[in-house]
């Protein structure tokens, strides 16, 4: 049986699937050509370095982010274990990527 990390990215997943169909692919995972996407939309202003890792510590939580965009639009297909174990995910993941992202941006040209 799976546990409750488990049920949530499920219900997560099959949420989106009826939100959005074929898109929902973007939340599973690490989607390489979204990244690619943002890292050359953030190239200009942050240089070719910055913006990939810019654009990782931005994309690499989509699953935590889909999560809490379920849990507010449908909170009811959701249990209460389930719940917490989508919130803990989302804290234990998402705040060192949102951290490491804004240090990025924040940085000055040609300072590290």
């Amino acid at each position: 049986m799976p546990n409750s990390a488990e049920r949530v990215t499920a219900k997560t997943q099959a949420i989106f699937a009826e939100l959005v169909q074929d898109r929902a692919f973007s939340l599973q995972g690490f989607p390489q050509g979204i990244y690619s996407v943002v890292a050359s939309a953030l190239q200009k202003r942050y240089g070719e370095e910055r913006a990939r890792q810019l654009a990782f510590h931005m994309i690499d939580w989509n699953e935590d982010a889909a999560f809490i965009v379920a849990l507010l639009l449908y909170p009811e297909r959701f249990s209460k274990d389930e719940v917490c174990a989508g919130i803990e995910g989302f804290l234990i993941h998402a705040p060192n990527h949102i951290t490491a992202a804004s240090t990025i941006a924040a940085e000055r040209d040609g300072e590290e």
